[in-house]
């Protein structure tokens, strides 16, 4: 029996709770084996597919000390279901609309972010690391 069920993931990244939209490019790579004596051999990455998915983001508060001075800043980061994304990789990117309240004012405004870094947990959800572009 597993533990979580897909209406489990589906409540995590529900819109109503708390999570945001965003739209996710898959970026797509063409690689050339062009080394001497060898076939040139054609692979396709990444579809280059671009849709919209909910995630959950989070920007965590670090601090690195230094000898005199500490460095002070965020690390972005989101949560998807991995079902949204199965072939999330490095280089992806990630458009996060902006975050509005229910009047029109804007709290956050729509931000572009490159996946750095993917940690799935082979669950069901997957953490990126972002940077922001």
């Amino acid at each position: 029996m597993a533990l979580e069920s897909a209406a489990d993931f589906n409540s995590y990244v529900n819109n109503q709770i708390g999570s945001v939209s965003a739209t996710f490019f898959e970026v797509q790579s063409i690689l050339w084996d062009q080394r001497t004596g060898l076939i040139d051999a054609w692979f396709d990455i990444d579809s280059g597919d671009a849709y919209s998915v909910n995630i959950i983001l989070d920007q965590d508060f670090f601090n690195i000390q230094g000898n005199s001075v500490a460095v002070e800043g965020y690390q972005p980061k989101a949560m998807l279901k991995s079902s949204d994304v199965p072939y999330i990789s490095q280089s992806d990117k990630l458009i996060v609309d902006a975050v509005t309240t229910n009047n029109g004012s804007t709290l956050t405004p729509e931000t572009t972010f490159l996946i750095k870094e993917v940690h799935p947990d082979n669950v069901g959800m997957v953490t990126v690391i972002l940077e922001a572009q």
